[in-house]
């Protein structure tokens, strides 16, 4: 703001004077130019970090601008969803600041699915027994609590097996 002296004079050299003060105020928002954009990544086993931050530092890919002043971004992120596995979702508020507090946001959410199957390992194994007059009931519930002897490892989660045995 400015104070200012405004003086009318006649030609006798008479005068009088007025004050008054001349503002300059921001009192808009800034202006989302680009909205935030949901981002859905494969889970990679230990939280997504690195694409996490970057979607972060990069707002969502958010951009805003403001004719008066810069714009500062801030978030409310605090931390992700559970979901199964090392999965979850966080929706954001990603919010636009300007020197003169004004602010303007844009939401989006991001998310770690899992949609890679479990690998084998090593594959279940055929195995023969010597009959033992019993239906050699001992030896398949060890072969089907063993899975055959196979294993099978998940990146985002551990693996749970079922079976079809029926008889």
């Amino acid at each position: 703001s400015a104070t200012v002296i405004f003086t009318a004079t006649d030609s006798c050299g008479n005068s009088t004077t007025t004050t008054a003060i001349f503002t300059i105020e921001d009192t808009t928002a800034p202006t989302i130019d680009t909205p935030a954009a949901d981002q859905t990544v494969e889970c990679d086993g230990s939280g997504n970090a690195s694409a996490l931050a970057a979607w972060l530092s990069n707002n969502g890919g958010a951009s805003a601008s403001d004719v008066c002043s810069g714009v500062n971004w801030t978030n409310n992120y605090t931390g992700l969803s559970d979901g199964c596995g090392n999965t979850g979702s966080a929706t954001v508020i990603f919010t636009a600041t300007d020197s003169c507090g004004n602010s303007t946001s844009t939401t989006a959410t991001f998310t770690i699915e899992d949609t890679t199957s479990p690998t084998i390992d090593t594959p279940a194994a055929d195995q023969t027994v010597e009959c033992d007059g019993s239906g050699n009931a001992s030896a398949l519930a060890a072969w089907l609590s063993s899975n055959g002897g196979a294993s099978a490892s998940d990146v985002c989660s551990g693996v749970n097996w079922t079976n079809n045995y029926t008889g």
